[in-house]
């Protein structure tokens, strides 16, 4: 019984993911329309970032607070729901101001999907949660892959972008509600959060290790290893992936309109995902056979020649490769900064998460909306350098801040 209930919950919270996912990628897709339908300008288009990451940590503050005190099961459900009712109110095509509001609420809802969700699966699978962990993102890629194909479908069939929003709407709002007749019917699997890890902290002596758990929030928060993983989130997911992803396809078109179509540049974003579905399937293979920060520090070095490659040769068939080879090279890092997050702090997955989630959301809020001031102000790929700068920046502080063998009991060694 307990091994079909965690069944059946780890089938939800992945297709869970997925639905959030493709929710938040085909922004990116429809962005370009919704610059056009509201004539908006690119800084304009830059209050996007602001305003959804704004919710993002929001969100932050509300799953720190809640989500180690109730049924992690119950919120992600609740919030499923409520992402449903965001994405729909967007769907209306609201006044500009509005639609700002409505994406700050998805954000909210999105980002309490992410870190609740990766804080549920570590406890349900304790020591194996970074198999686990890279799994879930796996599945955030697979869904990601269908956000950025999935407004393009509709508009083949003469729909606007809003009923890409509408629809999506509806099919989250059916699987949320199938989600709570099955948790009425199965029991909620036992947390097995494991044994709580140490951390490698930085001294005059070189590396110690310190216990990591007992700690209560503000000391969690002001942690020092809390924060080089924080400050990572900052750099890789808000100051890379975020802001890729979201301006990606604006920057091919707005630079090379005769060349870069929107049917191309989503086709670009499409191998992109495939490329971190796939990072993340091997992540997941090798979890118990290669260090974590060989992972990471790899992926960077990888992501930052790929990223440049495209962005120096820029022709369509680069592009296509470079952006899959990007994929593959740093679809595995978030997932693996969530896992040391989850195994440092097996207490307290659900707050360690959120400062993670708080540094992403911040660094997401503050790239995103430099990179359209720069693009609107200056030059597009002048802004563009900015998800290429951040990759060797993490290279050099996972070297210098994560343990590098494989963990045994938690435990590392640089």
């Amino acid at each position: 019984m307990e091994k079909r209930g965690r069944l059946v919950f780890t089938i939800y919270v992945y297709v869970f993911m997925m639905g959030f996912a493709v929710a938040g990628t085909m922004f990116s897709t429809v962005l370009p329309r919704i610059i056009e339908d509201y004539g908006l300008s690119l800084d304009q288009a830059g209050l996007f970032a602001v305003f959804t990451n704004a919710g993002n940590m929001s969100a932050m503050l509300v799953t720190g607070f809640l989500g180690d005190r109730y049924r992690k099961s119950v919120l992600i459900g609740l919030t499923f729901m409520g992402l449903s009712v965001g994405l729909a109110l967007i769907g209306l095509t609201p006044p500009f101001f509005l639609l700002l509001c409505f994406e700050a609420f998805v954000g909210i809802c999105s980002s309490m999907l992410n870190l609740l969700i990766t804080a549920f699966v570590s406890d349900m699978y304790g020591e194996e949660r970074e198999k686990y962990i890279n799994l879930v993102h796996m599945f955030y890629g697979l869904g990601s892959l269908l956000g950025s194909i999935y407004p393009m479908m509709l508009s083949g069939q003469g729909l606007a972008w809003r009923y890409s929003y509408l629809f999506l709407a509806a099919v989250i709002a059916l699987t949320g509600i199938s989600f709570f007749i099955a948790a009425a019917k199965v029991k909620e699997p036992k947390c097995l959060k494991g044994t709580p890890g140490e951390m490698p902290e930085v001294s005059d002596q070189g590396v110690v290790y310190a216990n990591a758990s007992g700690l209560s929030s503000g000391e969690l928060l002001f942690d020092k290893r809390m924060l080089v993983l924080g400050f990572m989130g900052f750099l890789y997911m808000g100051g890379h992936q975020n802001t890729f992803s979201t301006w990606f396809q604006t920057y091919l078109q707005s630079t090379g309109p005769q060349i870069y179509s929107e049917e191309y540049t989503s086709v670009c974003m499409t191998t992109y995902w495939i490329g971190m579905v796939a990072s993340r399937m091997i992540g997941a293979l090798l979890a118990d056979r290669v260090s974590p920060r060989f992972l990471i520090r790899g992926g960077c070095l990888g992501g930052a020649a790929m990223l440049g490659l495209g962005m120096i040769a820029d022709t369509p068939y680069i592009w296509i490769v470079a952006a899959a080879c990007l994929g593959i090279c740093t679809g595995v890092i978030y997932p693996l900064i969530f896992s040391f997050s989850c195994g440092w702090f097996p207490d307290d997955s659900a707050k360690a998460s959120s400062i993670v989630g708080i540094f992403t959301s911040v660094g997401s809020m503050l790239c995103g909306w430099l990179v359209g001031k720069i693009a609107g102000s200056i030059s597009f790929s002048l802004a563009m350098l900015i998800p290429w700068i951040t990759l060797p920046v993490v290279f050099l502080l996972a070297g210098v801040c994560l343990p590098g063998e494989r963990k045994q009991g938690g435990r590392g060694k640089l």
